[in-house]
């Protein structure tokens, strides 16, 4: 079945071999993470610690940072931390605790998703650390507010990496006049007519 994702940045989804069907409109991560290595290389840090949410998403992403970063060369990996997919309570604590094992790497790379950033910001304040972290953050956090509101001084002066976007003149009037009229070409419209008017056809 081919299939396209707007969302989808699994790098192992470039396998031709594996996923001949699949196509996408976003990058693969590898290249945030290449972004991510010229960022930190800008801000002229050779010493950073990395935090993946265990998954798919996280780790191939921190992979793929360490990966260009030896490529890059002149920069240090002082720890990889993996978040649990289910942390249990006082996760965060020990993560910011981990970090200040190695406090002179104050750049922090995160691949983890929007409730993980949240709650490592939240444990960094609570540690009284606000402000000591420097954050270079995925698409995950890109220009979402959820992860920083009521944590703003935590999260102070954090890069975020967020795909290039791009309105398509048109699309939205197109999109927003769409109808069981106009639309009969789509096979599943009406399930989703149906679904967003709470309604039977």
């Amino acid at each position: 079945i081919p299939q396209i994702s707007y969302a989808s940045t699994a790098p192992e989804l470039s396998d031709p071999g594996r996923y001949e069907f699949f196509s996408r409109v976003v990058p693969p991560d590898s290249y945030q993470a290449e972004a991510m290595v010229a960022v930190v290389r800008a801000l002229g840090w050779s010493y950073v610690s990395t935090l993946a949410s265990e998954g798919n998403y996280g780790e191939s992403g921190v992979e793929a940072f360490v990966h260009s970063s030896r490529e890059a060369g002149g920069l240090c990996i002082a720890q990889s931390i993996k978040i649990p997919r289910e942390p249990r309570p006082g996760e965060f604590a020990k993560v910011i605790r981990r970090l200040m094992e190695t406090s002179t790497a104050r750049g922090v790379v995160l691949f983890a998703n929007e409730d993980d950033i949240r709650r490592v910001l939240e444990a960094a304040t609570l540690a009284n650390l606000s402000g000591h972290f420097s954050w270079v953050g995925s698409d995950s956090w890109g220009a979402k507010m959820a992860p920083v509101q009521g944590l703003e001084e935590a999260a102070h002066g954090a890069i975020t990496i967020l795909p290039k976007r791009a309105s398509v003149p048109g699309f939205d009037e197109y999109f927003m006049s769409r109808s069981l009229e106009n639309n009969r070409r789509n096979l599943w419209f009406h399930e989703f007519w149906e679904d967003d008017f709470n309604c039977r056809l």
